[in-house]
């Protein structure tokens, strides 16, 4: 039986392990960003779609002012829409950001202009095919980053060296692919992550485990 002082010593070792296990998936993805490739259907699979930097994606982003949302709305419906709207010009939303060039809204597709000039606003809607804005925005393999290539022959996340290296929507030979930072949209997690994390967690269990039984060992003495 090991002295008190190296029961200690063992059982925190198992503790700090079981840490540094379970902590290694998410210091791996935060030191070294990855750039992953997901295959998609432009008809059904609008989040993938949605990916691309210019498309904002209203339905799954923080929701915007009831004001915007309304104004949209009637462009949605009618084609245009003006009218007011108080502190456009300095309240963040998708219609004031010039990154945007189509909005997914309420699940449908819009390629959008706003004119802001202070508090009174225009906005033109035009529906399109969410088949419509892949074709426009897809780029083909062979002209597509190196490493966006990477991330789709071999269709395992590879190192994002930035901007540079990421073509968001790429088609090959009718197949479409929605790159983003990070692992892929579906699918489990790395098989190596998973044992990372599961042997953490059995590390920590027995560290916790042993502390307990020998707290109850000590009582038991004391009593």
């Amino acid at each position: 039986m090991f002295p008190p002082s190296r029961s200690r010593l063992v059982l925190g070792g198992f503790l700090v392990l079981g840490a540094a296990l379970l902590a290694f998936p998410v210091v791996g993805v935060a030191g070294t960003p990855s750039l992953s490739a997901t295959e998609f259907d432009p008809e059904t699979d609008h989040e993938e779609l949605a990916s691309a930097p210019s498309i904002h994606d209203v339905d799954r982003s923080s929701p915007p002012a009831t004001e915007i949302r309304d104004a949209f709305e009637v462009a949605a419906t009618d084609g245009r829409y003006e009218g007011s709207i108080e502190n456009a010009s300095s309240t963040y939303s998708f219609v004031g950001d010039d990154r945007y060039d189509f909005v997914l809204f309420d699940e449908t597709f819009y390629e959008f202009e706003v004119d802001v000039d202070g508090e009174s606003v225009a906005i033109e809607a035009t529906e399109r095919t969410s088949v419509s804005v892949a074709d426009e925005l897809a780029v083909s393999l062979e002209d597509a980053a190196e490493p966006t290539r990477e991330a789709i022959e071999t269709g395992e996340p590879v190192e994002y060296p930035g901007s540079d290296g990421r073509t968001p929507i790429v088609v090959d030979d009718g197949t479409y692919y929605a790159v983003t930072p990070g692992p892929p949209k579906h699918g489990s997690a790395a098989p190596l992550e998973v044992l990372l994390v599961s042997a953490g967690a059995l590390a920590v269990g027995v560290g916790a485990l042993a502390v307990g039984g020998l707290w109850l060992r000590r009582q038991r003495r004391a009593s």
